[in-house]
This record gives C-alpha cells, structure tokens and sequence, in this order.
C-alpha cells in the first residue's frame, strides 16, 4: 500500500509535505479522526508489553514557541532497551495543524506529546532509522495507554512523513 501510495503522489506531481498536510488539513476540517482497520494478530507484543509496563512520564514545559523542553532527565523502558532523553532536550512535540494537534493530545500532560517528544529525540541518537523510530514512537503509545486505533492512526501519519522523506 505505501508504495501505491507513494506512486500516486508522483504520478500527480504532487510534494509529498503538501499531500501529507493536505490530508491533516482533511481529517482536522471533518471534525474526527478517521481509523485504519485492525490488522489481526499485528504487533501483539507491542500490546502485551504495554499491558505489563508503563514507562516514566516525562516532565516537560511547553515553551512560549509551542516547543517543549524536558525538564530533568526522563528514562524510558521500551522494548528490552533504557533510553536515557537529557534533561534540556528540546522539540516541537507533535507536528500537525493546530487544530489536529488539539484533538491528538497536545500538552504537557498528555501521553500523545510525550511520544512525540520522544520519537523526535530518537532521530539524535546514532544509528536510528526513521523506521525504527517510527516503530518505537507507536510502541510508546500503547505503553503510554493510548486507545490502540489512535496509536495507529499517529503512527501510520508519521510513516507516511518517513516515506515521504524517501520521494
């Protein structure tokens, strides 16, 4: 699918930054999120891990710029790994229209940012793919309790970003 994808975005000579805002732009106008269909038995150790383990939350604080910066040092446990984001780490938390970010979960007390803030700080660390990241990012979701459709929804869009980054 994501290689039809992608075909189609050619064929229609369209830059794939604009075709992924447009379809953010679509889905913040219609007033509700659509949701992929489950895939049966996809990722089910992704939903048992994240019965079994809640990583830390982390402390942050929104800046006058909408960014977030990580107050003291944050520790997340994820998938056999510790990862260690440095108090001072600085991102732009979800990247979507305002009015999208609202309805996924932007703020400091909201496990949908801190995802975000973490799948951004993922790409500073050597050796990550884009892939990888975005694979973590949906794990940390679902550790975090986000509702499992949402988690997928936000991971497929930052995928469909890292294809995009491909074109």
């Amino acid at each position: 699918m994501s290689i039809d994808l992608c075909r189609m975005i050619r064929a229609l000579s369209i830059h794939p930054a604009v075709a992924i805002s447009a379809l953010a732009a679509s889905v913040a106008a219609c007033g509700e999120l659509p949701v992929p269909a489950p895939t049966p038995g996809r990722h089910p150790e992704a939903r048992q891990k994240a019965r079994h383990a809640t990583p830390d939350k982390p402390a942050l604080r929104r800046l006058e710029n909408g960014h977030y910066r990580v107050k003291k040092a944050w520790m997340v446990r994820l998938k056999g790994k510790t990862w260690h984001v440095q108090k001072g780490y600085t991102s732009n938390g979800i990247t979507a229209p305002e009015a999208l970010k609202k309805k996924l979960g932007d703020g400091v007390e909201h496990p949908e940012t801190w995802a975000a803030v973490f799948h951004d700080w993922l790409f500073t660390q050597p050796g990550m793919s884009r892939a990888k990241a975005d694979s973590l990012f949906r794990d940390l979701l679902l550790s975090y309790g986000v509702d499992a459709e949402k988690a997928r929804l936000m991971h497929t869009t930052v995928s469909l970003y890292t294809l995009s980054k491909k074109l």
